[in-house]
């Protein structure tokens, strides 16, 4: 069955991906021209987002761009042109490892436009075939004493058969052994990867997928070589999308939520009340991290259950949530059984739940939380402590529910091995043997249902820190906890909302000198 959706678009394999691109643009080199235009400037665009995550402030130089006789090749120079419009200082190397004679008519029409534009700027090389030795003393003279700062692959693409060969792989080695580069990047797949890859593929930091997420940018064998995933929508899929394809990757369209009006007649109880349990003497941050951002979900109300030696300084922090203070165990500061006398009255206001953020193990807490889930079949949201087999393996009884694991978490839980996440299908199982909704963060981030696999490519490394999955939770939990939001969509809106703004977080501030809570300030 053919599956339409404004914001999850299929993962299709090279193979299928050239059979879909037949079918939108068939031999029409008008039609061809213009995809190529929106792949070179939808690229453009998101390189110059990226840019000041590697380099700061300071404007690019140099740009090496690898240039093959295809359409990739194409898309690399209209993004080239796009930023030397903008970096006016800035040069360009171009390296043709295949030669100009033999480019397709597309691809010179768009060196053509780039010689107009910015021909002074501009120097070119087409490499003769040799060893690795003799590709580097070529590139050596191009360049001369340049600092590369972007390097921009457009050599093969999807259409990629092994083995890499001379030049191109001599190429490769010699722009892999490229030590002062600031940000390498490739235009739909690395060089070197595709259906069947190479042991040896150009090294990224950024692969931007045109048009088309391809299958192996997601494979586990590959994931050390494709740096951070973009994908660049170009309308592929504004129609029809392919049938059976159980993979996806989110798009913008799942953050459309943020430009729509709310009705002037809604109040606070229309947008739904969501219950946060956690905290503990030993760890109080978590729940504070996980509020505040629930706090700025969308979610009209918040009420916190918290061990009554945090509940008074946590209002203080945040005191637009409600925060009811609960007895504690004196043995590890977690919530106390008898604690459920407060909660019970409360307990038809909810329409959604977020259960763990520093919460602690002890058996009393472990209790505790059974307790609450027996109370209500409410949207529910487990994370950090509460991600226990003994939690997780009750029968559910079709109450959606969803997980967010780190990769240990996830091996701790489902007792599986650390090779087995690299396996889909590992955690598709555990998913519907469960009957519940798996959110595995990570690079990319995977949100497992029945028999899909949505990828959030959304974040990067300023994510790797304490305190983000919290956040996480917090916002998640606040989408499902909207009343008559549908719970896959709001799981992925949160998901995604959470990587776009620490995405914006690595852009303003770097990647290392940013704390988790700073994504609030950006979403």
């Amino acid at each position: 069955m053919v599956v339409k959706t404004d914001y999850i678009h299929p993962i299709l394999s090279c193979a299928q991906s050239r059979e879909w691109e037949e079918t939108i643009l068939g031999k029409d080199s008008e039609r061809q021209w213009e995809a190529m235009n929106r792949a070179g400037s939808a690229l453009a665009d998101s390189l110059n987002l990226d840019i000041p995550e590697c380099m700061g402030k300071r404007a690019p130089e140099a740009a090496l761009v690898l240039v093959g006789k295809g359409h990739n090749g194409g898309d690399a120079i209209i993004a080239l042109r796009h930023i030397l419009n903008r970096f006016g200082a800035m040069r360009a190397f171009l390296v043709f490892p295949l030669g100009l004679t033999g480019v397709r008519p597309l691809v010179r029409r768009c060196l053509d436009d780039l010689q107009a534009a910015h021909s002074s700027r501009l120097s070119f090389a087409s490499l003769r075939k040799g060893n690795a030795r003799s590709i580097d003393s070529q590139i050596r003279a191009l360049i001369g004493g340049a600092q590369i700062d972007l390097c921009l692959d457009g050599v093969l693409g999807m259409q990629f058969r092994p083995p890499l060969r001379s030049p191109v792989r001599e190429l490769v080695e010699v722009v892999n052994g490229m030590k002062a580069i600031a940000l390498r990047a490739a235009v739909d797949v690395p060089s070197g990867l595709g259906d069947n890859s190479d042991d040896l593929a150009f090294k990224v930091d950024f692969t931007y997928a045109t048009g088309i997420a391809k299958r192996p940018l997601f494979e586990a064998a590959n994931r050390s070589r494709t740096g951070r995933i973009r994908y660049l929508d170009l309308g592929f899929f504004d129609g029809d999308v392919p049938a059976n394809t159980a993979t996806g990757v989110l798009t913008g369209g799942v953050l459309k939520f943020r430009r729509v009006s709310r009705d002037s007649q809604a109040h606070k109880k229309t947008f739904g009340h969501l219950f946060v349990v956690g905290g503990s003497a030993n760890m109080p941050g978590a729940i504070l991290m996980t509020v505040r951002a629930a706090l700025m979900s969308g979610v009209g109300l918040v009420t916190a259950f918290v061990p009554e030696s945090i509940a008074a300084e946590a209002a203080a922090k945040s005191p637009e949530a409600m925060w009811v203070a609960l007895p504690q165990n004196p043995a590890d500061g977690g919530l106390a059984l008898e604690g459920m006398k407060r909660v019970i009255p409360l307990v038809s206001r909810a329409t959604g739940w977020v259960i763990g953020p520093g919460m602690g193990t002890g058996r009393e807490t472990e209790a505790f939380i059974k307790e609450i889930l027996d109370l209500s079949d409410q949207p529910v949201l487990l994370d950090a402590d509460a991600l226990q087999p003994s939690i997780v393996s009750r029968d559910w009884g079709g109450r959606r529910c969803v997980l967010t694991p780190h990769a240990g978490e996830f091996i701790r839980l489902s007792k599986r091995s650390p090779g087995d996440l690299a396996d889909p299908s590992e955690v598709m199982e555990f998913a519907r043997s469960h009957h519940l909704t798996v959110c595995l963060k990570g690079s990319p981030t995977r949100i497992v249902q029945g028999r899909s696999v949505i990828h959030s490519l959304y974040g990067g490394p300023v994510l790797s820190r304490g305190g983000s999955g919290d956040l996480l939770a917090g916002l998640v939990g606040g989408r499902i906890a909207l009343p008559g939001e549908d719970f896959a969509k709001a799981v992925c809106q949160g998901v995604a909302w959470h990587g776009w703004a620490a995405d914006r977080l690595a852009r303003a501030k770097g990647q290392v000198a940013a704390k988790a809570t700073g994504i609030l300030d950006f979403l």
